[in-house]
């Protein structure tokens, strides 16, 4: 039997201004948002609708740059296990068959992608993805001889 547990913390990310914004990029790029004060939620008020406070970050005036620093978010964590179960049988004294049971994501636990993060569109501070799959089992029998 083997177990493989993986466990991240979140990723960063930026958070950016809506191209309206108008920073004069010429379409380079977005600008950054205006930091007010920390957006970071305790975890008992974070969902997957307000994964951190939006109201923490407005849209820079016009034709000015965000004073946001880079990588200043955090998305969710993740936590996965994969186990793998084999047996053999000895059919004659040459010939083995390996029995394998795997299982990928065995507690089929989501694992949610990163939070929307432009100021200025309506779904900043959501989270509407996930990455990784769902719970995936696989059975085999292998003949060695």
């Amino acid at each position: 039997m083997n177990w493989t547990p993986a466990l991240a913390s979140g990723r960063v990310s930026a958070i950016s201004a809506s191209r309206q914004a108008g920073a004069n990029t010429g379409g380079a790029g977005g600008s950054r948002a205006d930091f007010l004060r920390d957006a970071t939620l305790p975890d008992d008020q974070r969902t997957l609708q307000r994964w951190f406070d939006t109201t923490a970050f407005a849209t820079p005036a016009i034709y000015t740059y965000g004073n946001l620093g880079r990588n200043t978010l955090y998305g969710p964590g993740r936590w996965n296990l994969d186990s793998s179960l084999f047996k053999d049988f000895h059919a004659t004294e040459r010939v083995t068959v390996q029995f394998r049971a795997e299982a990928f994501n065995l507690f089929n636990h989501p694992q949610f992608g990163q939070p929307n993060s432009t100021v200025g569109t309506g779904t900043v501070g959501t989270i509407t993805s996930t990455v990784g799959n769902p719970r995936q089992l696989q059975l085999a029998l292998k003949v060695q001889f």
